[in-house]
């Protein structure tokens, strides 16, 4: 494992506009990029915070990572300790295909 890898890809995360951009569009595409394992690149594709602070990443970094990218209706302390401590899943829920709001 590369802890050096990993917290390359947040610090981008946390200064960089278009890391951010392709994160969004694509987090497995903006993982590659960077020398992680399947382990590592998953952990940020997922937000696990919680596997991140488990490899000793720089908590600011990862703090930064989950202010500007926590999934909807996570971002912020509460939904950063909740995961932290375990409390929610590391993936969000998907909404199933074919949801609408409003009809």
């Amino acid at each position: 494992m590369s802890l050096h890898g990993v917290e390359k890809a947040l610090y981008d995360l946390n200064v960089d506009r278009r890391a951010r951009e392709t994160f969004m569009e694509s987090p497995a595409r903006f993982a590659d990029r960077y020398r992680l394992t399947g382990e590592e690149a998953a952990m940020l594709t997922d937000r696990d915070v919680r596997g991140l602070a488990s490899l000793a990443a720089n908590p600011m970094l990862v703090w930064g990572f989950w202010l500007m990218l926590a999934p909807d209706g996570e971002r912020g302390a509460p939904g950063y300790v909740a995961r932290l401590r375990g409390e929610t899943p590391a993936r969000p829920p998907v909404p199933a295909s074919g949801d609408s709001e409003g009809d």
